[in-house]
Order: structure tokens, then C-alpha cells, then sequence
């Protein structure tokens, strides 16, 4: 699917050419990822299930390049209502978060408010261009959303161009991806990143070496403090962090953190 989605043409529904038959010609595929929403994050994952999760991610991110502004492809021919039928018929839900949360929004644009209300949130949503969508209590993919600040609590232009990590298409920021630099069978050998709802509380890369919350600061080879590590994570990216981003592997922290964390 992926290569006939990079082969269509401006002219051409993909829904109805390529995304419904593929639903109605794959009961496997959508049997198997229903199934996955429904296991427990204690359950282990098979590096095999890991594979499949990431190469879905790969369709997701083509999917989502018509919702986007910026240069280059603007994506095959698709509306957000047919590209939502076609994610929840795989067996994803909706994640219709109306407070902000770098575990559910990526950040596409910011509006800085210099005269902010203390009554108000520091960070609020202003428009969402494309759906979070979850597998059972895993993040799937976030949501696509511009956001209005407090000034001072984000840096609008770090935070809508930084270097997105886990990310490896978009049309409107530089992407890194632990695939890049792979050739064009062995970079589907990449596993899927894992980020949790865990009751009250939010999991963060949930296969990740190094935990950031740990009493000492795992090792590093970049020059980053705790909190700016926690930043890159959590985010995927730097929102306030002016430090290089272009040659950085944030792919080995994990956290976990209150769902009121912010």
C-alpha cells in the first residue's frame, strides 16, 4: 500500500481505488491490530508486531501529508473524514483530547498571547488539523493542532521547526527517525515507539533504555540536562530548547509522568 499511495496520482480517491479495498481485502490485518488494542501494556511485544506497527506508521504518515502545509508532495487525494473512516476501520479510536498534551497534540503551529489570563491554561488548543489516534491504551499517532501560549511558555518557531524525532515525513518541519539512513528492505526492520495511558498517568516511550526519572541522569553522549531531555521526549522535539537538534538520538529515554504533567 504504501508504494501504490506514493505512486497515485492528484486526480485519483484513494479512498475509494485503494484504502476501502484494501479494508474489505484484509480482514487479517484489521483482526490482527484489533486485537492488539485490546492487550494489556504489561503483555511483551513481538519484535515481528513491532515491524508491522512501524510500517502502518509509514501509510499513516502519507496519509496525513494532505492535512499539512508546507513544501513538497502535498499527498494523495483525501478528505479527513474518509482518511478517519479508514483509520477506525483498521481498528484505531479516536482520541478527542481537548486539553493540550505533548502525548496526544504534535505542535504544527503556535500563536503567542502576551497578555494571557492567569485564569487560563499556558498552552491551549486553537484548531486541530488531524485526529490522535490510539490502539487500546497505546498512542497510535497524535494529533495534528496549532496551539495559543502565555509568552514564554513555548518558543514558536522551535516549537512549530525543530527537528521532529520518531517522525520520518513531514511537509512543514525537518524529521529524524531511527530508519534513516537504511536501505530500502532493512528500514522496515524499525521498531514502533510505544507511549502509554496508564491510568493517571502517561508512559512515554515505554521501551526505552534510560529512565529520565531515575535519582541520577542515565549517560548521554549529547550535552542535554534532564530537562531538556524530558523536553525532547515527551514532545519529539525541542519547544523551548535552543541547542543544536540535528545530530541527536533521544530513541533510548523513556519516562512516565502524571497525566497532568504539562
Amino acid at each position: 500500500m504504501f508504494d501504490a499511495l506514493n505512486r497515485s496520482s492528484p486526480a485519483e480517491d484513494v479512498f475509494q481505488t485503494l484504502l476501502q479495498q484494501w479494508l474489505q481485502t484484509h480482514a487479517q490485518e484489521r483482526e490482527w491490530l484489533q486485537e492488539f488494542g485490546s492487550r494489556t501494556f504489561a503483555e511483551p511485544i513481538a519484535i515481528e508486531d513491532s515491524w508491522r506497527l512501524y510500517a502502518l506508521s509509514r501509510v499513516n504518515q502519507v496519509l496525513l501529508l494532505p492535512f499539512q502545509s508546507g513544501e513538497g508532495w502535498e499527498g494523495p487525494a483525501l478528505t479527513l473524514p474518509d482518511y478517519q473512516a479508514f483509520m477506525t476501520g483498521l481498528g484505531c479510536q479516536i482520541a478527542d483530547e481537548t486539553d493540550y498534551s505533548p502525548f496526544f497534540h504534535e505542535i504544527v503551529e503556535v500563536t503567542e498571547e502576551r497578555a494571557h489570563s492567569p485564569r487560563r491554561k499556558r498552552i491551549e488548543l486553537a484548531r486541530v488539523d488531524w485526529p490522535a489516534l490510539m490502539l487500546g491504551t497505546m498512542m497510535f499517532s497524535r494529533a495534528g493542532v496549532a496551539v495559543s501560549c502565555a509568552f514564554g511558555a513555548l518558543q514558536p518557531e522551535i516549537a512549530t521547526s525543530s527537528t521532529l524525532h520518531w517522525a520520518r515525513q513531514r511537509r512543514y518541519r525537518r524529521t529524524s527517525d531511527p530508519s534513516d539512513g537504511w536501505g530500502s528492505n532493512s528500514q522496515w526492520r524499525t521498531t514502533f515507539r510505544r507511549d502509554h495511558v496508564l491510568g493517571d498517568e502517561l508512559l512515554f516511550n515505554a521501551d526505552g533504555k534510560h529512565d529520565l526519572s531515575a535519582p541520577e541522569l542515565p549517560v548521554s553522549d549529547y550535552d542535554l540536562t534532564a530537562a531538556e531531555r524530558i523536553e525532547l521526549l515527551t514532545h519529539r522535539c525541542f519547544v523551548r530548547c535552543e541547542k543544536p537538534d540535528d545530530d541527536l538520538y533521544p530513541y533510548d529515554d523513556r519516562i512516565r509522568l502524571a497525566r497532568t504533567a504539562r
